[in-house]
């Protein structure tokens, strides 16, 4: 159905929520709904080391705030926000960052969601999380301590 692509980072539509269309290369998903619900995508490919660095770009087809960053588990209900759970943390558009909640979190970086390009570093050396915006830096948002 889908090209293999496993030596190249793209997302898993295996293991996605079936409310997201894929690109047909796996490297663009698109999530259009009448209900305001949170779906997750994972990556076809799992990070234990290095330094990583993605990319997400949001344009005016982004109809509500977006939750991105990382799991530790890949197993759980892919038709909810992998942020709710403890094993997932993420920057939340409202400008706060989410980790075992699906309600409540710290302020951190700004507000994004129908324009801009939102990296995500994830260094697993370091045992860190960041985020940039348009550029620029927004800090460490989660450490493994």
């Amino acid at each position: 159905m889908f090209p293999d692509l496993s030596g190249e980072f793209t997302w898993d539509p295996e293991n996605s929520s079936k409310e997201i269309n894929f690109s047909t290369d796996c490297r663009h998903v698109f999530l259009s709904e009448t209900n305001y619900y949170f779906r997750t995508i994972t990556s076809n490919r799992p990070f234990f080391s290095g330094i990583h660095y993605w990319e997400i770009i949001a344009d005016a087809r982004t109809e509500h705030e977006l939750k991105i960053g990382v799991t530790a588990q890949q197993t759980f209900n892919v038709n909810s926000s992998f942020s709710d759970y403890e094993f997932g943390f993420a920057y939340y558009g409202l400008g706060q960052l989410r980790h075992s909640d699906n309600s409540l979190g710290e302020p951190y970086g700004k507000f994004f969601k129908k324009k801009g390009i939102l990296g995500i570093l994830l260094n697993m050396d370091l045992g860190t999380l960041s985020f940039a915006l348009d550029g620029e830096f927004m800090g460490v948002a989660f450490e493994d301590k």
